[in-house]
C-alpha cells in the first residue's frame, strides 16, 4: 500500500458522510424554507465544498506518489539494461 493512502481515506470518509448528514438535515429541516434554486444553490455550493476539501488532497498524493512510481520504473529499465548488456 503506497504511504499516506490510509489517513486520505479516512479523511475521505468522514467527509463523505459529514456531507451526506449534512444534505440529510438540510432537507429535512431546513429545504422547505427555501425555493427549488435556493436549494440547489446550496447543494452545489455543498459539492463544491467537499471537491475543495478533497480534490487537493488526494491531487498531491497523486502527483508525490506518480513521481516516486515514475523513478522506480527508470530505475529498473536502468537495471535491466545493465544486465542485459552483461
Amino acid at each position: 500500500m503506497p504511504p499516506g493512502l490510509a489517513p486520505r481515506v479516512a479523511v475521505s470518509i468522514v467527509v463523505g458522510v459529514g456531507w451526506l448528514i449534512f444534505l440529510v438535515v438540510f432537507l429535512w429541516f431546513y429545504a422547505a424554507d427555501f425555493g427549488i434554486s435556493k436549494s440547489l444553490a446550496i447543494f452545489l455550493v455543498s459539492v463544491l465544498v467537499v471537491g475543495g476539501i478533497l480534490g487537493p488532497m488526494w491531487a498531491y498524493w497523486g502527483i508525490k506518489t506518480g513521481r516516486a512510481w515514475e523513478r522506480k520504473v527508470k530505475w529498473e529499465k536502468k537495471v535491466k539494461k545493465k544486465r542485459a548488456r552483461k
